[in-house]
């Protein structure tokens, strides 16, 4: 019955409770609405869990399916006589894009789930059919089962309470941007757009009513709690008791509450681009205590039974990272039944993406005093498919995942014109460029298309200016198909990706080489790029390029990943070579096997100043990356010669 209730009494909480007074909570966080009563539902949880833990699912049962403490306002602000349920929100996805206007439009890591728990050949719609109530599901198959004792509880929290909290994150987001874009949310006396609102839900789900200050008689039943679990178990916590992840979240909600008390809220372009960054970190770091717990129980038989219930709150995740190893987690966690002989390579895998989903191997710790050790991290020096650069360009190299992510979210046709996946190539996530909490700042594709520098240093600019007669053609273009809602799904994401994968990238990574050319022997070029500003040495932008032409989806080993991974002119390589029988003996692209050979000997020679020969090496490196966009422009042209 749920999916056809009005949107008043389910899921985003457009109900407005209009007493004014904030809400405050024990761990130092006061609320600029009133979500007191959304807040509660973390009393079902508890309820449950003791019911559970009695014995009694029967009555359990009724709090999950019916609701018993948190309650639901009319548009006028009125109290109703239907309650939240945790039920509810585990059905949240129901009406889902592709189906109908659903809750969860536009949310990315419900998408980013839905990719992640379909298998190869599904739909979408078919993925959204067998997928989307994923936690209702799986929670009423564990109330049905009187041996599983209180994991109907526990994963209310891990799967519903998660997904619907992250989900009010993004629909602040969404509410700021169609503010910016004239919305006036002061006329609207119906909750429609109401960011304030949507941000204060997150943590009133995020933290859940009774949660007290950390300590010896600390108390809660929500993510809060959760975290604080998982600090213990990790020694994650700070000095105050309170887990890392607990702090950061409160800081970065604290940071959204200051941007959402500015005169003229969400109007500034700064102002989502702020949001943008922030809810994304918020993210990140919500996933770290389900992947400590996930670790936790794979570890400790007597919790094998949750792996299933962590790992499916987290791998799914994965389908904006490396589809390789999200598909070999798939198939060992969501697949197949846990088994401990499959953890060494599960935690290896698992480790890889730490990156990838925004945080590091110290955030996540070591388990037990080290029974399962901390994860090294990554070295300056960390290779792209066995190339080893001098300086640390890693986080340049992660602007793949940005179009990964771009690619997987324009597969749901969107009735916002995919607004988020704009916001990635707007603002970027992955290539993070400054990390101080204050100044936090990412590359983002749409800089890459707009770069100065192209005009001042790569070869080819003149030409691609009289070609289209035009300045930055390519984001021009990008952001119309954006808009244009006249094409099909499909011919919107080929068009898009196309231009980012094989104009904007290829030319800026020529400004690049231009400007390694430019500085060799010249340590007072003038080089303006914001974010590259602070590395003013030409092995820097040699190995930015090295960075942005392999991707860090190929991994460190010789040839790259496998060709479902990469993104970038590299992975482009690989695939056309198997069509034009330019393979190597290694069976990776001879181009690349050419390409790797230059890298190295222009870092040799940058190093002994020899810019005579580098000319040349840059020269050689520039027609050789054409290769793989002519045999492509050859390759699209046979394929579509009927049409």
């Amino acid at each position: 019955p749920y999916p056809n209730q009005p949107p008043t009494l389910v899921g985003s909480f457009r109900s407005i409770n209009m007493d004014p007074t904030p809400t405050v909570f024990d761990v130092g966080i006061t609320t600029l609405t009133n979500v007191t009563a959304l807040s509660r539902i973390a009393l079902d949880i508890k309820e449950m869990n003791d019911l559970l833990n009695s014995g009694d699912f029967l009555n359990a049962k009724r709090i999950y399916d019916e609701g018993k403490n948190s309650a639901q306002f009319d548009r006028f602000g009125n109290e109703i006589e239907e309650l939240l349920s945790l039920k509810k929100l585990g059905r949240a996805g129901l009406s889902g894009i592709g189906m109908s206007a659903g809750l969860y439009d536009e949310d990315p890591s419900f998408i980013f789930q839905m990719l992640g728990m379909m298998n190869v050949g599904d739909s979408v719609d078919e993925a959204l059919a067998k997928y989307s109530t994923y936690a209702d599901t799986y929670i009423t198959e564990t109330l049905n089962d009187e041996s599983t004792t209180h994991l109907a509880a526990q994963a209310s929290v891990v799967l519903s309470i998660q997904s619907y909290a992250v989900h009010q994150l993004w629909d602040g987001l969404n509410d700021c941007v169609e503010i910016q874009s004239g919305f006036n949310p002061e006329a609207d006396h119906t909750g429609s757009i109401n960011p304030k609102q949507s941000f204060d839900n997150f943590i009133a789900l995020y933290v859940g009513a009774g949660q007290t200050t950390p300590g010896l008689d600390e108390d809660g039943d929500s993510l809060y709690d959760l975290a604080q679990a998982a600090g213990n178990l990790f020694d994650t916590l700070d000095d105050n008791y309170e887990a890392y992840v607990n702090s950061d979240i409160r800081s970065l909600y604290q940071s959204i509450q200051q941007l959402m008390s500015e005169e003229n809220y969400c109007t500034r372009d700064d102002t989502i681009r702020q949001l943008w960054s922030l809810v994304n970190r918020i993210i990140a770091k919500m996933s770290i205590p389900h992947v400590q717990m996930l670790i936790r129980c794979m570890k400790d038989e007597k919790e094998y039974p949750k792996v299933r219930m962590y790992a499916m709150s987290i791998i799914p995740q994965l389908a904006q990272c490396r589809p390789s190893v999200q598909r070999k987690l798939k198939s060992y966690l969501l697949d197949k039944t846990y088994d401990r002989a499959d953890f060494p390579r599960i935690l290896s895998y698992l480790q890889q993406s730490y990156d990838c989903l925004g945080f590091t191997c110290n955030d996540v710790g070591a388990y037990e005093d080290g029974d399962v050790a901390a994860c090294a991290g990554y070295d300056s020096d960390h290779p792209m498919a066995a190339f080893v650069p001098k300086e640390d360009v890693r986080t340049l190299s992660k602007v793949d995942l940005d179009i990964l992510a771009i690619r997987e979210l324009l597969r749901f046709p969107s009735t916002q014109n995919n607004k988020m996946a704009q916001l990635y190539y707007k603002y970027g996530r992955a290539a993070v460029i400054v990390e101080d909490s204050f100044a936090y700042d990412t590359l983002s594709l749409q800089e890459m298309a707009r770069s100065a520098n192209k005009g001042k240093y790569s070869p080819y600019n003149q030409d691609f200016l009289e070609y289209h007669d035009q300045d930055n053609f390519a984001d021009k273009e990008i952001t119309a198909v954006f808009d244009d809602d006249k094409r099909t799904t499909e011919q919107r994401s080929a068009y898009i990706l196309s231009w980012m994968q094989y104009s904007v990238v290829p030319e800026y990574m020529m400004s690049l080489l231009g400007a390694a050319e430019r500085m060799c022997g010249n340590d007072e070029a003038e080089i303006q790029a914001r974010h590259l500003q602070d590395f003013l040495t030409p092995t820097y932008y040699w190995n930015a390029f090295a960075a942005n032409y392999i991707g860090s989806l190929e991994g460190v080993d010789s040839g790259g990943s496998d060709t479902i991974d990469g993104v970038m002119v590299w992975n482009l390589a690989n695939k056309r070579a198997v069509t034009f029988n330019t393979l190597n003996d290694e069976y990776f692209a001879e181009v690349n096997d050419e390409m790797l050979d230059l890298l190295y000997a222009g870092q040799t020679q940058l190093a002994r100043n020899d810019c005579v020969n580098f000319e040349k090496t840059t020269s050689r490196v520039i027609h050789l990356m054409l290769i793989p966009l002519i045999q492509n422009t050859i390759w699209h042209a046979i394929k579509n010669k009927g049409l």
